[in-house]
């Protein structure tokens, strides 16, 4: 029910969050496969032509894909209010958006009555590289602490495209060698461990999984760039 920023602090002043006793490192090693178990359940996102047509299940990582305003955001915002009245935590992190872009998915999760299930985890556009660089991490963490507790969430990376950009920023500024695109040499590698945190798991003889959502950019439909076809081999479609 909080609109907080990668560090846990509330975004809204007149929000209260009570100190955590429980401490975990944004950046961990994904669990092994013997941890993992067979996906078998559906996730519904309520939009029929996705459910009939490519159903994904609890604990898939399926990619969002498309040119600017193409709607993603908005299938994206109905998925968390479908998937909340299901029973699930959403995590959406939004990666260096505008504030008002925050406000409005603030907005219409309270609309549809779900912000109780909900967490925003927000870095704004006029935020330091480094700060935005770190909220997906953040709101993978968030749904690790859940999926611990046997519970199943859903995280959306609202986009991968913006954190690639402050990655590369970054690592020019430390003077890491750039590969393709002036994107650094393990670009695929840091996308590829932040997704792997995803799945369906074993937890306390039940299963729990972490459904998740990533979001890249194209450009004139586009999709043979180098962070769209890094996504596309990362997720299950």
């Amino acid at each position: 029910g909080k609109v907080i920023n990668p560090f846990g602090t509330a975004l809204d002043n007149n929000s209260i969050i009570k100190k955590s006793k429980v401490s975990r490192a944004v950046e961990v090693l994904p669990s092994g496969i013997m941890t993992r178990k067979t996906i078998k359940r559906q996730l519904d996102t309520g939009v029929a032509i996705v459910d009939l047509m490519v159903p994904i299940g609890y604990g898939q990582r399926e990619l969002v894909i498309g040119d600017r305003k193409t709607g993603k955001t908005n299938f994206l915002l109905q998925t968390v209010v479908s998937a909340s009245k299901s029973g699930n935590i959403c995590i959406y992190a939004a990666i260096g958006k505008k504030k008002m872009d925050i406000k409005k998915a603030e907005e219409y999760f309270k609309n549809n009555g779900v912000m109780e299930s909900v967490i925003i985890v927000a870095s704004s556009s006029q935020d330091p590289a480094g700060v935005i660089f770190v909220t997906p991490y953040s709101a993978m963490t968030i749904g690790e602490f859940f999926r611990d507790q046997g519970q199943d969430s859903l995280v959306i990376l609202d986009d991968l495209s913006t954190h690639a950009k402050f990655h590369r920023e970054i690592s020019l500024l430390a003077n890491k060698f750039p590969g393709r695109n002036s994107y650094p040499s393990d670009m695929f590698y840091t996308h590829a461990k932040l997704l792997e945190r995803a799945g369906n798991f074993a937890v306390k003889d039940k299963e729990a999984s972490i459904t998740c959502i990533p979001v890249v950019e194209s450009s004139g439909g586009d999709i043979s760039g180098y962070l769209q076809t890094n996504t596309m081999a990362m997720t299950d479609g």
